[in-house]
């Protein structure tokens, strides 16, 4: 009888600590795949991009507050050649959250807006190539933001890529130069942002709407000097503020902000104190 009794409390005592093993062992799975989760969701790389003749000085200023104020954690720069071939300074680290890519182009002044597309593009694949990611945030200065809206045209819902999360448009040059164009003040905005004169430049851009994620969300910054011209001394306020009408309505946020004062000059937003404060905060929800 001791020995039957024996038998099944072990039997029993087996059975019970099978049983924990096990629950304890779904439970590590599920809590692995939960982290796995949330770190693909919070690993979203930041791309800077400099505008026409930039240099690798020209997004500095916002790329040295980013890991200041820690909202990014790892600074690499994305170097591309005449031919469009990326090398990348600087190793990515896996476990980085937020890292910072620094896109410098070789060939500056190149104004063949496609091919600069086709160049972002190749900095986001040599990115993950290194680093897994779905999302990313972009910040554009002055011409990188046409460059970045013949990306969208081209790559925007590309399925092989990842997806657009925030985009910072500074200074964006949409609808003319104050250089080229002149200061075309008869140009005039309806509710909708619609330019009530398109340039050719623009025209190319109206189906840029339909290429957004509809998750996506826009903050677009301008100068203006107030010395009665309406711009940042290069490009007028009507041609970056019609960046919104180039969205409509189908993403998840459209914010403007307006700069005032010497420092919204074109050239000295990207340095401006105020400029970095408002992008740190909208992608990361930090300020220096």
């Amino acid at each position: 009888m001791k020995r039957k009794i024996g038998k099944r409390y072990l039997t029993l005592v087996l059975f019970i600590a099978i049983a924990i093993l096990t629950v304890t062992f779904a439970f590590l799975i599920a809590n692995n795949k939960a982290k796995l989760t949330q770190t693909n969701d919070v690993s979203i790389p930041t791309f800077y991009l400099h505008g026409f003749v930039g240099t690798e000085n020209s997004m500095k200023s916002m790329v040295e507050s980013a890991l200041d104020t820690k909202s990014a954690d790892q600074v690499v720069k994305a170097k591309v050649d005449k031919n469009g071939m990326v090398t990348l300074d600087g190793q990515l680290d896996t476990h980085s959250k937020h890292p910072v890519v620094d896109i410098i182009l070789e060939d500056n002044s190149n104004k063949d807006l496609e091919k600069n597309g086709q160049w972002i593009r190749n900095v986001i694949v040599a990115t993950m190539a290194e680093y897994h990611f779905d999302k990313f945030n972009i910040v554009a200065h002055s011409m990188g933001n046409q460059s970045f809206s013949y990306y969208m045209l081209k790559y925007g819902l590309d399925s092989h890529l990842p997806l657009l999360n925030k985009q910072v448009s500074l200074a964006g040059n949409f609808n003319g130069e104050v250089s080229i164009n002149g200061l075309d003040l008869d140009i005039a905005l309806d509710n909708e942002g619609k330019p009530s004169e398109m340039l050719s430049d623009y025209r190319g851009l109206l189906d840029m709407k339909s290429h957004y994620p509809n998750t996506a969300q826009v903050l677009n910054i301008y100068g203006d000097l107030k010395d009665g011209t309406y711009s940042d001394g290069r490009v007028t306020n009507v041609s970056s503020r019609s960046l919104e009408y180039l969205l409509g309505d189908n993403i998840a946020s459209y914010e403007t902000y307006k700069v005032t004062g010497p420092k919204a000059e074109h050239s000295e937003l990207h340095d401006n104190p105020v400029v970095i404060n408002k992008i740190n905060s909208f992608l990361w929800g930090t300020e220096k």
